[in-house]
Parts: structure tokens; C-alpha cells; sequence
């Protein structure tokens, strides 16, 4: 798998053969517009975007970025996926393990919310070091069947 500019084309296909629990995250989240939504989400420059193609044939696997919320410091974690991403574990963890470099230098706390039953997503995101003890933050809606997650970037230095 490798990391590819976004583009218009790749990002529908991944939302025409998503996972179906993504699927399910999308539309709770979105509405039945949720790929609609989600396209022009992704296409805007202030999300930014990693979209992960096989090598084989350039098929788009994976698409996953973050985006600023109105907290200082604190931004929203995503990704998708098809089912494919199944046969390339390994690689989605080194490219997110080198995402989080970027992301770490810009939020001191990364989050999200996940439908519960999303044991794929859950399985990386523990590999690096997302919590779900299950808070419950004031002001976010957390529907029905979700958890929420979160990662606070590692302190260095003196505290």
C-alpha cells in the first residue's frame, strides 16, 4: 500500500465499498447523505487527507486524515476503509504510525468516536496508545452503540 494525493474519483470509490462498519459510523454520524457529506468533508483543504492505494493495480484501500475542532490543540481523528484493508495491517499501521509524527505536532489530544462494535479500528488504534475507558465529555453526543477515544500526545521534557 502506498500514500497517494486525494482525489475526487478515489475518495467515491472508497465510499461506494467501504467496510460495513464503516459504513454504519457514516451514516449514523452523516445521515443517509453521508457520502455526499463525507466527499465534500475530505475534498476541503482543511482536512488533511492520507489515501492509501494498493500497489498492484493503484485500487484505493484507505482514506484517514484529521481535522481541526474550535478546541486549541484538540483535532478529530478518521479513517475508512474498504474491506481490502484487511490484507494490509502491517502497512496501515507503519503509515499511521508516521501520520501521527504530523499530528502530534500540531494536537496535544486527538479523538473520536467509534461504533462499538468496530474491533478492527479498535485493535490499531490501542497499538498506538488510544484510549476507550469510555469518558463521556461534556457537549459531545454520543449516539447509541458508539464509544468515544482519545489520545493525549506524550509529554517531553519537564512537567
Amino acid at each position: 500500500m502506498y500514500e497517494k494525493a486525494k482525489n475526487e474519483k478515489d475518495i467515491l470509490y472508497i465510499l461506494e465499498h467501504l467496510k460495513p462498519e464503516d459504513q454504519h459510523e457514516a451514516q449514523v454520524q452523516k445521515g443517509d447523505n453521508f457520502k455526499e457529506i463525507i466527499l465534500k468533508e475530505i475534498m476541503d483543504n482543511r482536512t488533511r487527507t492520507y489515501l492509501g492505494c494498493k500497489k498492484a493495480d493503484n485500487t484505493p484501500v484507505c482514506v484517514g486524515g484529521y481535522t481541526d475542532t474550535n478546541e486549541k490543540g484538540v483535532g478529530i481523528v478518521w479513517l475508512l476503509s474498504t474491506p481490502e484493508i484487511e490484507n494490509y495491517k502491517t502497512c496501515l499501521l507503519r503509515h499511521v504510525i508516521k501520520a501521527f509524527k504530523e499530528i502530534d505536532n500540531k494536537y496535544w489530544l486527538t479523538c473520536n468516536i467509534l461504533f462499538s462494535e468496530n474491533s478492527f479500528a479498535k485493535s490499531w488504534l490501542k497499538k498506538i496508545g488510544f484510549k476507550f475507558n469510555n469518558p463521556k465529555p461534556e457537549g459531545i453526543d454520543i449516539p447509541e452503540g458508539f464509544e468515544f477515544f482519545y489520545r493525549i500526545r506524550e509529554t517531553r521534557g519537564l512537567r
